[in-house]
């Protein structure tokens, strides 16, 4: 604990001769900006129809301090599984000042970045340099773009924060990004003896448990192009305890019928490495890509209520491989003509061991796998000022995995899974200001052998022709956006979905390969379109369907006779997943999604957004063999009050969810099953800034759940104290949660396929946070 106190002043003091001049940098920086808004929290401006402006106003960069906190006020952004969404788009890049950060989260460089510094946020179409070499430019939005005054950033950027949470637990973090002239460089760093959530109960101690996570990235632009290179090494080590009750949805026999107490432990050891280099020239172009990994990952699952149902079970794996990719341009005539050659590559080693036991059966399964591939492709490519664009292209890819398993004491099976897969095709865009349409037709020929030991071979081939296209047609004005996309591909089965030694033992249910699976035709249909309002105001509409022919499901059933299947023991009870292929020639999985947002609706200082939203879903499933139609039908509404004035805010946000799932059987009605589940969130914020003393931040949140006979709420308030100090440089704060010790067990129901858990996690109530925070920046823009 002393070591890592002496390396947080150490930073501190190192940082400390970066911000010297800080505040007189900073002051001339925004009084530079001329803010075109004095209200509104973001302001978003049409400028074509493939580019939207973001406008920070001056009041927002004193009551957010990151563009990320910014950003979560707008209706029109997600945050979702470390993603950036935009009106449900995908953002895929992070530029600041019109260069990519490559390698680095959007997520995270939009926490780390200071509003203090920001102008606006741009939204536009990024382009890859391969394609922006022979002209195949995107136009949809896809790229947030963090601009600053003048457009240029140069300096150094970084905060360092200690956790400590009065009972031997602490978190040190610390991240430094250096932007001069085309180079830009980010060190990350977490230090922490925390393996369990700050507020959980486990029962154990492991101070001595050093975890930690260094990462180190940097990108420098050239004159024709640029050089990406990133290391990483991570250490963690995870705790967990649970009490979980399953329950199915169709099948009522189940062997965890009772309730489970659950302790979950892991140990994660990684390390990567990857680097990309590109040059563009007047009629060349080359990119090389090159990146290597190792992880080594142990977990264990153990029930310890002394029932009937304990079991112990124990997983280990080893990974390590490389992969990389070479392409190379050349223009043959003009702009309009190009020679393009892409090959890429890679391999993957794995061991795997997964030990389970209970009071009647112990089973051993180790195993050993590797996989390589390589694809190589040549096309010519032509571009016809920018309205027709298309090429002419050869396409050849192989792999070849080999898993070798072993079951108890029983010999070792070796399996092997050899693809061919070769394609002659062409692309076709054309683009004009009220419509893009875009189609790839291709003849494709393949060849899949599968054997094994155990007298399981088969060879599939498969040619003919396939296709997919999508056109999107802009009217009033591009206000109006529709898409339509369809298509015809062929999905082939995985080594680990027809592998029959591939056996995974786990709590929750077993999962066996199917050497039988057929290769899964399916097309496409997908339908979405956006209607832009007026004060960014949206409208989406979206729907989509497949029709699939021997279609890849789920086969889900519950043994009911103690049984040996490839070697491996299986209790009465079991719940056993497999692969099949739907005998519905069809096969339809369908969706339907409305969603509307509305947006800035002013009451002075009050700023209202809602969003309502539906979508209904349907596939097929196999449960015991037996044909069913697994069908989803989700209603959601969220209003998001936000009160704002200078030294206070208030935010109020609203959920509601109502699904509807339910399984019918097109065999046997009486097997058919509805669950509904309605669930409410509401989440009350209030800042008060007027204290001499410190800041007072108030939260509540409280969610609750009913669900076909299961109901439970959590309920929490948390209370923040904090103060700036040295003109904001220093961060102090005192964080109290769960003030009046309402919630000493988190609770939540998850639906996973046909099985419903309930669990519950015991939690220590009320605990406290000391965060001390140092953030420094030597900027200039």
């Amino acid at each position: 604990m002393k070591a890592v106190f002496f390396v947080f002043f150490f930073f501190l003091f190192l940082a400390s001769s970066f911000g010297q001049n800080e505040s007189r940098i900073l002051s001339r920086v925004i009084s530079s900006v001329q803010d075109s808004l004095k209200e509104n929290i973001l302001d978003t401006v049409n400028i074509t129809r493939n580019y939207r402006t973001i406008t920070i106003d001056d009041i927002k960069r004193k009551n957010f301090s990151t563009a990320y906190d910014l950003l979560k006020n707008d209706p029109n952004f997600k945050f979702e599984d470390d993603g950036v969404y935009y009106q449900g788009k995908l953002l895929t890049t992070i530029k600041v000042n019109g260069q990519v950060f490559n390698f680095t989260s959007p997520v995270e460089l939009l926490k780390m970045f200071p509003s203090s510094i920001l102008s606006s946020f741009n939204l536009d179409p990024y382009t890859d340099p391969l394609n922006k070499f022979w002209g195949n430019e995107n136009l949809v939005i896809n790229s947030i773009d963090l601009r600053t005054p003048n457009g240029k950033i140069s300096g150094v950027l970084g905060n360092m924060a200690m956790k400590y949470n009065f009972r031997k637990k602490y978190d040190f973090l610390g991240n430094t990004i250096y932007f001069k002239n085309n180079t830009t460089t980010l060190f990350d760093l977490n230090l922490n003896n925390n393996s369990w959530d700050w507020g959980a109960d486990v029962g154990e101690n492991l101070n001595k448990v050093v975890n930690s996570k260094i990462s180190v990235q940097n990108t420098t632009k050239f004159k024709n192009g640029d050089l990406s290179i990133k290391a990483g090494y991570a250490h963690n080590n995870m705790l967990s305890k649970d009490y979980y009750i399953d329950s199915l949805a169709v099948l009522q026999a189940s062997i965890n019928g009772g309730g489970i107490e659950r302790v979950q432990k892991s140990f994660n050891r990684s390390f990567n490495v990857n680097s990309t280099l590109n040059q563009v020239f007047d009629k060349f172009y080359f990119d090389v890509t090159l990146s290597a990994q190792k992880d080594r990952f142990k977990s264990s699952n153990s029930n310890l209520n002394d029932t009937a149902n304990d079991f112990l079970s124990n997983d280990s794996s080893e990974i390590e491989g490389y992969n990389g990719g070479i392409n190379v341009g050349y223009k043959l005539y003009k702009n309009q003509l190009f020679l393009v050659t892409s090959t890429s590559f890679g391999q993957n080693k794995s061991v795997n061991e997964n030990n389970y036991q209970n009071d009647s059966i112990f089973n051993s399964l180790s195993g050993r796998s590797k996989s390589d591939y390589i694809q190589s492709k040549i096309s010519l490519k032509f571009n016809f000022s920018k309205v027709f664009l298309g090429d002419v292209y050869y396409n050849l890819n192989r792999s070849n995995a080999v898993s070798t398993n072993q079951i108890n004491s029983a010999e070792s099976v070796e399996v092997k899974l050899k693809n061919q897969i070769q394609n002659i095709g062409t692309t076709f865009r054309w683009s004009k200001s009220k419509f893009d349409f875009n189609t790839n037709i291709y003849y494709e020929r393949s060849n899949n052998k599968f054997e094994n030991d155990l007298e399981h071979k088969s060879t599939m081939r498969n040619k003919g022709l396939l296709y997919n296209s999508s056109l999107i047609v802009r009217g009033l004005k591009s206000r109006l956006n529709n898409t339509f996309t369809f298509g015809k591909v062929i999905i082939y089965p995985t080594l680990s979905q027809k592998n029959p030694t591939n056996v995974t033992l786990s709590d929750n249910y077993s999962s066996i390969g199917n050497p039988d699976l057929k290769n899964q035709s399916v097309f496409n249909f997908n339908w979405s379109s956006n209607y832009q309002l007026k004060n960014a105001d949206n409208l989406n509409l979206g729907f989509s369907t497949s029709l699939n022919r021997n279609k890849i499901i789920e086969n889900l059933s519950v043994l009911k006779n103690d049984t040996t299947i490839s070697g491996v023991d299986f209790i009465k009870g079991i719940r056993l997943l497999s692969y099949a292929n739907s005998k519905n020639t069809n096969s339809p999985n369908s969706n339907l999604v409305l969603t509307y947002v509305k947006n800035n609706l002013f009451i002075p200082n009050l700023n209202l957004q809602n969003g309502l939203s539906y979508s209904i879903s349907a596939t097929d499933r196999y449960i015991n063999d037996k044909s069913f139609s697994d069908k989803s039908t989700t209603y959601s509404a969220n209003i998001n009050t936000f009160y704002y004035r200078e030294g206070f805010s208030a935010n109020i946000l609203y959920n509601l969810s109502l699904n509807h799932n339910s399984f019918i059987s097109a065999e046997e009605n009486q097997l058919s099953s509805t669950f509904r589940t309605l669930s409410q969130s509401i989440s009350t914020t209030a800042k008060l800034n007027y204290f001499a003393l410190f800041n007072l931040e108030i939260s509540n949140n409280y969610n609750v759940i009913n669900s076909s006979g299961i109901s439970f709420e959590n309920n929490r308030t948390d209370v923040t104290l904090s103060q700036k100090y040295f003109k904001g440089k220093l961060e102090a704060s005192l964080n109290i949660f769960d003030l009046f010790n309402q919630m000493r067990q988190n609770k939540i129901l998850k639906n996973d396929f046909l099985i419903r858990r309930e669990s519950r996690s015991n939690l220590i109530g009320r605990y406290f946070l000391l965060n001390i925070t140092y953030k420094f920046q030597n900027l200039k823009s």
